[in-house]
This record gives structure tokens, sequence and C-alpha cells, in this order.
């Protein structure tokens, strides 16, 4: 089948008319990634919080190895190594730290177009340009570009995902290869969650309805295939489970539980994900419609495999809704897969009459355009706060710190405010030590005992000196204060609690 499926693709491109399309699809990943790749070491890195757990769990494998994940010096279950592996080998040589943490997210981005442009050729061989559409559609889809541009771990996601069902789409005249799907659901559960392997169960669902697709299912390769892949995707966690000791419920307890509890993202609407996709991308509404158009539009021609792929984006979108995951990212994985459906259906259109051929390129030219507007403007929005003073505290705070002396963070409440994440500080500052994040109420409930370094904002500087009397600034900068507490005065704060007690007691 790949002899076959090569053999096919040199026959289409000795054609003039065939390497066209080819040949515009290699310019618009040239030209795009090369736009991205001027604009990924611009700013700091502070765009968004996972983007900066990104970079330090990648620090920390530098600090204390790569066998496991660390977070804030201490062992971190959440997610899984790969991207973080790539990406310290990416910090401990290239001097520009943006650029070596976001490298890897637009690496994946050019290999995910080149997916993306395989798998419409497989689907599509007699339709070429095809390929150059999804090429198009996807790298000037606001969401995959501006993804692709940040250190997040979901453009890897979605090459793997691509991937995945391209090798599929290839098992149903050549069994073997269901091989190649194994190897992308253990990848890509290595790089994120497994969202492939999830595709991989709606694509044997799919297939079981079909009496002429069930036949395929009885194979030997697919047996081994799945049992291969679960036997792969389960010995990163049990090595963890059986290194550390971490109850099963607890390994991805925070992703899960905590992050898309009701006080993360489970406040925000229950159909967060299609609202997103649609307000937040300018091709969002299509990519909605085109499933569901190839799935009720018996004239166009589309195949059983494109309808098949067509199912499997509306059943990850359906149950990512019903499951409460509630972030357009968490659907990152199928958005090449959908924009190969919007390019199939345009493609139609332009089979059609005059009046259709012509809204078809007015609509092309116009999601095209709009998508890469849309996608510099977020870009330019990322970066237009400029956060150099607090990433020189974090410096600065970097070469203050000493063992034995506790470092904290005071900030409000509310996330984003004031102060930035723990991740920024312990990243940029290039802290040996953790860090420990306190809300002023916290400090004056149960402050910690001294010596003591913290990091405040000005505003809640007096209330520092409220608890700790002797707290002395070591360094300001804008808003900032970096204050410490010697140990000097442990035994008076004992006393002062000492004494609170009694009288309280007396009361």
């Amino acid at each position: 089948m790949r002899a076959a499926t090569l053999a096919n693709f040199v026959m289409h491109f000795s054609d003039a008319r065939s390497r066209n399309p080819i040949f515009i699809a290699v310019v618009i990943i040239a030209l795009a990634f090369s736009w991205l790749a001027f604009e990924i070491p611009k700013g700091i890195l502070s765009s968004s919080g996972d983007e900066m757990l990104t970079a330090e769990r990648s620090r920390e494998m530098l600090l204390l190895g790569r066998s496991e994940v660390h977070f804030n010096l201490a062992p971190s279950f959440q997610k899984p190594p790969l991207q973080y592996w790539l990406t310290s080998f990416t910090l401990a040589r290239l001097e520009n730290r943006a650029l070596a943490v976001r490298i890897w997210p637009w690496f994946y981005g050019i290999v995910t177009a080149i997916a993306v442009a395989w798998l419409a050729f497989i689907l599509e061989p007699n339709r070429l340009w095809v390929v150059a559409l999804s090429v198009a559609i996807v790298i000037s889809c606001p969401l995959f570009a501006t993804e692709a541009s940040r250190g997040l771990l979901d453009t890897g996601l979605a090459f793997f995902a691509t991937l995945a069902i391209g090798f599929a789409h290839l098992a149903r005249k050549r069994p073997v290869c269901w091989a190649g799907v194994a190897v992308a659901c253990w990848l890509g559960s290595l790089q994120k969650i497994p969202i492939p392997f999830l595709l991989w169960l709606f694509i044997l669902a799919v297939r079981s309805i079909s009496a002429t697709d069930r036949k395929q299912l009885k194979s030997t390769s697919l047996f081994v295939s799945i049992l291969s892949a679960i036997l792969a995707m389960a010995i990163w966690p049990v090595t963890q489970l059986l290194r550390h000791d971490v109850p099963l419920q607890e390994l991805y307890h925070e992703e899960v539980v905590d992050w898309l509890g009701p006080e993360n993202l489970g406040a925000n609407p229950y159909l967060e994900i299609p609202y997103r996709l649609i307000t937040t991308s300018a091709c969002g509404f299509f990519l909605l419609l085109a499933p569901l158009t190839i799935l009720i539009w018996r004239k166009g021609g589309f195949s059983r495999p494109a309808s098949e792929i067509s199912i499997i984006c509306l059943a990850l979108m359906a149950f990512e809704t019903v499951f409460g995951f509630r972030h357009v990212r968490y659907i990152e994985s199928i958005i090449p897969a959908m924009c190969l459906l919007l390019a199939m259906v345009l493609h139609r259109l332009l089979e059609r009459g005059r009046a259709l051929q012509v809204a078809a390129c007015t609509l092309m030219a116009v999601l095209v355009l709009a998508g890469l507007s849309q996608a510099k403007l977020q870009l330019d929005y990322r970066r237009r706060k400029d956060f150099s003073d607090e990433k020189r505290v974090a410096e600065e705070l970097g070469t203050l710190q000493k063992e034995g002396v506790r470092t904290i963070l005071i900030k409000a409440i509310k996330v984003g405010s004031d102060l930035h994440f723990a991740s920024f500080y312990l990243f940029h500052g290039n802290l040996r030590f953790p860090v420990t994040k306190y809300t002023v109420d916290e400090i004056r409930q149960s402050p910690p005992s001294p010596p003591i370094m913290g990091v405040c904002v000005a505003r809640d500087f007096p209330a520092v000196q409220a608890v700790y009397p002797n707290a002395k600034m070591q360094f300001t900068r804008a808003q900032f204060i970096i204050w410490s507490v010697d140990d000097s005065r442990a035994g008076a704060l004992t006393l002062v609690k000492r004494t609170r007690s009694t009288c309280h007691e007396k009361i």
C-alpha cells in the first residue's frame, strides 16, 4: 500500500497541472512558518500560565533530570514528558529562552500542515487542489496559527491525532498500518492526553456499524496494535505510580478534577467549545458546518472515509462538551481534520456552476485573509503588555534566594491579577528552591515562620509589615517589592502568637 501510494503521488506529480496545487501547498507552508519563525522569539514568556508551566517543567528537567516531570522542584503528575524532554534540549542550547520554548510547537505546526496535506492526498488523490486548500485553511485558522507559536502541548497533540487518522485510513486496505495508529496514540499520550486513542475507538465504532468495514476489523494486526498501544501508553503512568507510590486517582487529579471543576474551566458556559470556536476563529462557523454538510449532502459525492472523519470530529466535540472540557483548546487535536473537511466541501463547490465557483473562491479568500489578520492581532495582543519590570524582579529574587529561607508570593485570589504565576518567578528567576503562594488573608491568619523572603505589590506591603514588623525591603521595581524577615524575630513572633492565643482562650 505504501509503495502504491508513493507511485500514485509520483504519477500525479509528473503531470504539470497536478504539480501546481502541491507546489502551492509547499509555498504556503514555507511562507506561513517563516512568518511565525520571526514571531516566536518576540516578547517575554508570560502569555499564559500553561506556556509558563511548559517552560518551567522543562527548566526543572535540566536541574533535576529527565526521568520524571517536576514543578516547583517537586514531582509533578499532571502532564507526560515528551515536549518537556524536547524543550529541555533547546533550553540548554539556545540563548533566546522564548525561542527555545516555542520552537517545538512551531515545528509541530510544520509537520502537522504536512500531515494534513498527506491526509488530503490519500483521501482525494484525484482532487489535488484539496491538498492546497487544506493547507491554506489550517494555517490561516487563528486557533492553529496562534497555538503553533506558543509553548503549549496542543499542536503536538494535533499532529499525532492527524497521523492516527491517516494511518487508520491506510489500514482499510493494508491492516499492518494499524501499527502506525498505535505509535501515533502512544506518542500522543506522551505529549498530553490520549486523544488519538479516543479517536481510534470512535473510528472502530463507526466501522463496526458498516457490514463492509466490519469485516476489516477481524484482523490480527488490529488486535496486536490495540494491545501494543495500551501497553505502551501505560508505561509512563505505571512507572510514576511505582516510583512515587501515588494513588491512581491522584495521577491527573489537578488536570481532570481541579482544572475542569466549578472554580476553573467548569465556570465557563456549558457550550463553551462550539461558542468559542465560532467567536474566536474567522472560519470557526464553517469548521462546524463542514462535517454536517458532508454527512447530509448526498449529491456531493463524498467518500465513506470523509463521512467517517466527520463523525469522529463531531463525536469528540460532543464527548468533550458532555464531560465538561470547557476550553476550545481541547479540540485543537481535530482542527486539522476539520480544516480538511472544509477544504473538501469548498472543492465540491468549485466543481459546480459558475455562481457556486465564485462564491467558493470569495469565501476561501475571505477566510484566509481574515484568519491570518486575526492570528496576527492575537499574537500582538499577547505581547502588548510590558512584563520587563516583573521579569527583573524575578531575576533579582533568584540572586537573593538562599537555602533554608522560605520564598513566598503574595497575590490576590483572582487569577492573573497583581503578581504573575509562580511558574513565572521560578523560570525567569532560575530559582533553586520552591516558592509558596499566599493571599493577604492567608498571611494574616496563618503567617509562616521566619526566615522568609517574599514578593508582593506595594499595595500589600503594609499588610506584610503588620504581621512582620521587621520586614525589610530588599529590592523594588515599579510596583513590585522583594522583602525579607530575619530569623532573629522568630522568637518574638512566636511570643506574639502565644499571647494572642492566651487572650483568645481567656475571652
